[in-house]
């Protein structure tokens, strides 16, 4: 018969405080979502006074958090850096950018908005007055963009068209045919394969293997994919990699033509004063916290139970503040240290960008590598060109250890590149190869097409077409 017994045992172990996961969730909160989560932590804490951004009409409450000290903080000991790692103690006192918190600066907080995007209607009622000069042609292109649906696929039956407008098919399908590689590519197409290849020919792409691919997607329906790969005549490389292309392709290109959201403000500045780089949060999104102690003084007056439910809520304010001030002191810390790695950028623009990891600016820190991972990942920074994505300045590069090249100073080489084109010369990608290769870079063909195609460039077959069409229209 087994004994029942009582046993203690002492472990070891690590528990996240209530405090410290509270810390962690404002970490990874653009500013103007902390001010939402400020809003809502307010409604429960009648002690916590929140105000507006300093940019945000009707904020008449004193910015308490714009200029905070960071050096009388106590902050929780997971998310507190290891100075030995970042400065020395003395240096602490010394470093501009945690001596003032912002930066005091004339420079503009805002930036003119951006004009809206163009409609599909628009931008495709631009296009073919670019295409077609002739009053035929545009009649007929005009037909084929009120025939076109949703989904950017015609609704309407051709020779039903070439009923309504009197046109021969064949006026009909020269002009839907050119129409086909418009952009967004595969617009204009009666059927899922023809939008399909004509995106394929955007990037010139199309070959027997894809025709062949697109004139069998039942049997890719289906999943009869070793008949398939035979069909095409493919490797099973070449198939996996040509199922990943088909896969990249928009079987609704007509659907994405909804209007971006808005450009959010930067939660922070990066600028270059005598050629250092001040990092400065953004006072026109930061939200003001405070405790009112007003409120407080008065509740300890009270009977004891409304005096200990005023300390319990002073005490979570007081812990709310001190997350809002580590979270702001990590921005700081982390944007500093990229902001010296990639000094070149700041200076010469995106080609002196330079491969930068989490890991590394986790080791510079003293953070947690997920900690960096919080705070870079959804925030906007101003800086001397533009404001940009703070994980933009993480890229892996090419090249040996010594002298690498990150992966988006590559892309806006080939950006300038292909802008640089002539009509007599449109470079294929092998041709865009080799010149980054003689100027130091070591990249292969597909990873120039790789990122060709990230960046939105068609290919050279589509290059040379525009050209030809610009020297139509200007003739």
């Amino acid at each position: 018969m087994a004994r029942l017994s009582l046993q203690a045992r002492q472990t070891a172990g690590l528990v996240m405080t209530a405090e410290l996961q509270q810390a962690i969730g404002l970490l990874q909160l653009s500013n103007h979502e902390l001010l939402a989560e400020l809003s809502l932590l307010a409604e429960a804490n009648p002690l916590l006074l929140v105000s507006p951004p300093a940019g945000e009409a009707g904020s008449t409450e004193p910015d308490t958090m714009a200029h905070p000290d960071w050096r009388d903080s106590d902050l929780p000991g997971d998310l507190e850096p290891d100075a030995s790692d970042w400065h020395d103690a003395a240096s602490w006192d010394d470093d501009p950018i945690l001596r003032h918190g912002v930066y005091d600066s004339d420079e503009p907080t805002s930036r003119e908005p951006s004009a809206p995007a163009p409609t599909r209607l628009e931008q495709f009622l631009w296009q073919i007055n670019k295409a077609f000069t002739q009053p035929a042609e545009r009649h007929i292109a005009l037909t084929l963009l009120d025939a076109m649906d949703e989904s950017g696929r015609l609704d309407t039956p051709i020779p039903d068209l070439a009923a309504f407008t009197g046109a021969a098919l064949e006026s009909i399908e020269q002009v839907r045919n050119i129409m086909l590689l418009f952009e967004p590519a595969g617009c204009f197409a009666t059927s899922l394969a023809e939008c399909l290849a004509a995106q394929f020919k955007a990037r010139n792409r199309h070959d027997p293997a894809v025709a062949t691919l697109l004139g069998h997607l039942d049997w890719l329906a289906r999943g009869e994919h070793e008949r398939l790969q035979k069909a095409c005549g493919l490797d099973s490389q070449d198939y996996a990699e040509l199922l990943q292309e088909l896969r990249s392709c928009d079987p609704r290109p007509g659907a994405g033509f909804d209007p971006p959201p808005p450009e959010p403000a930067p939660d922070l500045f990066i600028h270059l004063v005598e050629g250092e780089p001040i990092v400065a949060l953004n006072e026109a999104t930061w939200p003001g916290l405070s405790i009112d102690e007003r409120l407080y003084r008065r509740l300890q007056t009270a009977d004891r139970e409304a005096r200990g439910w005023a300390q319990e809520k002073k005490q979570e304010a007081q812990n709310l503040l001190r997350a809002v001030e580590q979270r702001a002191r990590s921005l700081l810390l982390i944007c500093t240290a990229i902001a010296r790695h990639q000094i070149l950028f700041l200076h010469n623009g995106i080609d002196a960008l330079r491969p930068l990891t989490l890991t590394r600016i986790a080791e510079v820190t003293g953070l947690h590598e997920s900690t960096v991972s919080r705070v870079t990942a959804t925030r906007m920074i101003g800086t001397p060109h533009g404001v940009i994505p703070l994980r933009r300045f993480f890229s892996t590069g090419l090249g040996d250890e010594t002298d690498q090249t990150s992966a988006e100073a590559i892309k806006n080489r080939i950006r300038q590149v292909v802008s640089a084109e002539t009509a007599e010369a449109i470079l294929s990608d092998e041709a865009i190869t080799l010149m980054l290769q003689r100027g130091g870079i070591a990249i292969q063909r597909r990873t120039v097409a790789k990122y060709r195609e990230a960046l939105g460039i068609a290919g050279s077959a589509q290059r040379r077409r525009d050209f030809r069409m610009k020297a139509r229209m200007a003739s």
